[in-house]
């Protein structure tokens, strides 16, 4: 029994963890560290920018001109394949 009630901790605590790494309202600048150099992002307050993580620093990046950045691709588009989604819609699922 204590192990369903241990069980049932982590995974609330998983849940919340989760939920908290998004932040609609903020710019989705990332905490960049030496696990995920080099890693992009999404800019949720400019999709003509995204972050990109360089010597621990998250630097914007602006796309070319005429396309944003598609998460679903993880690169920019041309505004005709761009469609605008929920920044935190991953965390929610």
């Amino acid at each position: 029994m204590k192990f369903v009630y241990v069980l049932a901790f982590v995974t609330l605590a998983y849940a919340v963890s989760v939920m908290a790494d998004c932040d609609p309202n903020g710019s989705g600048e990332p905490i960049c560290n030496s696990s995920n150099e080099g890693a992009i992002s999404r800019n949720f307050w400019d999709p003509t920018h995204y972050w990109q993580c360089k010597n621990g620093v998250a630097t914007q990046v602006a796309c070319e001109d005429l396309t944003g950045f598609l998460s679903a691709a993880g690169k920019c588009v041309p505004w005709k394949e761009w469609d605008w989604t929920d920044p935190c819609a991953a965390a929610s699922a």
